[in-house]
């Protein structure tokens, strides 16, 4: 089941994706509030200094009427059926901290209970996966998820293409490759894995990915490349 891309903001900026697909993007503000202490003669500050209140800690929120999910101002919607996600954020260890992520089936019951899945999902990348730049966290999340992704089976990488897109002074960084296997009852031969690390005025980072296998179907495909073209700073 297909459905219209969601069409980023008119002051969205649209920047090149590694697997020839186009993420949009605009510029995010974080407001960090201050706390003003006002003197005058009359009135002397009384007790010992306070620090100021720590700045708000961002929170992935999902929306599931919408399948809208937003951290730190930056947004994505993840993808309508036959995807299924989650009604909340989660923590998905050892990739997010808090996010969402949703599945499709490829090839149902290969082992008789599981199914071959195709992947997409979007939250705040864990912490030990950041690195010092947004290629460096991008990398680390795409070795984890080849490790932990395919049930500590034994994979092979090939065509793996890396890439820097510089939006409004923020180094977005984009990692695909393909990650091959044989598993018994699946008929797919590799998943081509995506990650899309965004820098966050904090320091920190969001995390875009998805993970679906070669002979994904054109529907699935099709939603899929719908959410990777709603990604935006906003």
């Amino acid at each position: 089941m297909s459905a219209p891309a969601t069409q980023p903001p008119s002051h969205g900026v649209a920047v090149p994706a590694a697997i020839g697909v186009v993420v949009a993007a605009v510029v995010a503000v974080m407001v960090v509030v201050g706390l003003v202490v006002s003197l005058t003669e009359d009135r002397l500050p009384t007790g010992p200094a306070l620090p100021p209140p720590p700045a708000p800690v961002a929170e992935v929120t999902f929306r599931s009427s919408t399948l809208q999910a937003d951290y730190a101002g930056i947004s994505a919607r993840l993808p309508t059926l036959p995807y299924v996600c989650p009604s909340s954020p989660e923590t998905v260890s050892p990739l997010l901290t808090s996010g969402v992520v949703c599945s499709a089936p490829v090839h149902p019951d290969y082992e008789g209970t599981a199914d071959w899945t195709a992947t997409a999902g979007f939250g705040a990348v864990a912490d030990d996966l950041a690195g010092a730049t947004a290629e460096a966290t991008a990398k680390s999340f795409f070795d984890t998820f080849r490790g932990a992704g395919f049930g500590s089976r034994k994979t092979t990488l090939t065509d793996q293409r890396t890439e820097q897109t510089d939006v409004d002074g923020r180094q977005v960084a984009l990692i695909s490759g393909n990650v091959g296997y044989q598993v018994a009852g699946v008929p797919s031969t590799y998943d081509r894995v995506l990650v899309v690390a965004l820098p966050l005025d904090d320091g920190g980072y969001a995390i875009y990915f998805s993970s679906r296998p070669n002979d994904t179907p054109k529907p699935t495909l099709d939603v899929l490349n719908q959410s990777i073209n709603s990604l935006y700073y906003g």
